[in-house]
């Protein structure tokens, strides 16, 4: 690696004021001038070093060094040549401290968002209602090691069910921090992937797929039963859990309400009188 540095005069036009010039022994309008060297990096002005004021003479352009405190106010020099170096300074500052600290506000915000979803989806009952059976960890077992054969190896599977009579919920997600990397293409992949796992074991039952990223959801499919799989991807998508959930309660409420038994008809007794 090599690095290109260097220096370059300036000069800075600072008006006009009349004095009186050696050489033509009178006194003449004379221009006010700042030279100075800028020290620079890749040509991006770091600093300037090596200032001198002159004045030069209109008439005969004689030029004559004159002391700083004798010229009085003037214009400052343009910031890039005074203080240029504060600049890359500051950016290799955020880059040392910045980002890290960036990436910890977001890890904070990240894991409270994340515990606000997991405790939304509590609320929904999910947990309490739907449990993972010894055919969902097959699924998730089998669905696991498919994502890892196919290079998927952040993908985290989980699977569970809940069920009302005869007719079962399935519901199997797939978890992975790098989710939002994955573009719509390679999750409709992903999708079917696990279609074909659910078709394979719950062909009777109702499933509900999702594919969950560091934050959200990211893709959904939904497979009533003996039906066709209807899927969703985009940046944000719907909870599988509250979505199976929902349908649990759905079926609940189609179930008929068990009535009490009738009570026995009285028979009249033909022996009284």
């Amino acid at each position: 690696m090599f690095i290109i540095y260097g220096n370059a005069p300036k000069q800075q036009e600072l008006g006009e004021r009349p004095a009186l010039c050696r050489d033509c022994q009178r006194e003449t309008t004379h221009r006010l001038q700042r030279h100075y060297n800028v020290i620079h990096v890749f040509w991006f002005p770091l600093f300037s070093v090596r200032t001198k004021y002159v004045l030069a003479c209109s008439r005969c352009n004689l030029h004559s060094e004159v002391p700083e405190q004798s010229i009085g106010a003037v214009p400052t020099r343009p910031v890039l040549h005074r203080m240029g170096g504060l600049f890359p300074l500051g950016a290799l500052l955020f880059c040392c401290v910045g980002f890290p600290v960036v990436g910890a506000v977001t890890s904070v915000v990240a894991g409270t968002s994340s515990s606000e979803t997991e405790v939304q989806e509590e609320r929904h009952g999910f947990d309490q209602r739907f449990h993972a059976q010894a055919e969902d960890l097959a699924a998730q077992e089998e669905l696991q090691s498919v994502f890892e054969d196919a290079g998927h190896t952040s993908m985290s599977v989980t699977a569970a069910s809940a069920s009302v009579k005869d007719q079962g919920i399935r519901v199997i997600t797939a978890r992975s921090t790098h989710l939002k990397k994955v573009g719509n293409p390679d999750r409709v992949k992903l999708l079917e992937l696990m279609q074909r796992t659910a078709d394979q074991r719950f062909e009777k039952d109702e499933v509900f797929l999702g594919l969950q990223g560091k934050l959200l959801w990211g893709g959904y499919a939904h497979r009533p039963p003996g039906g066709a799989w209807r899927h969703i991807v985009k940046s944000t998508t719907t909870s599988p859990k509250a979505a199976a959930f929902e349908a649990l309660l759905q079926l609940e409420a189609q179930q008929p309400s068990e009535s009490p038994e009738a009570l026995p008809t009285p028979v009249a007794d033909e022996t009284a009188p």
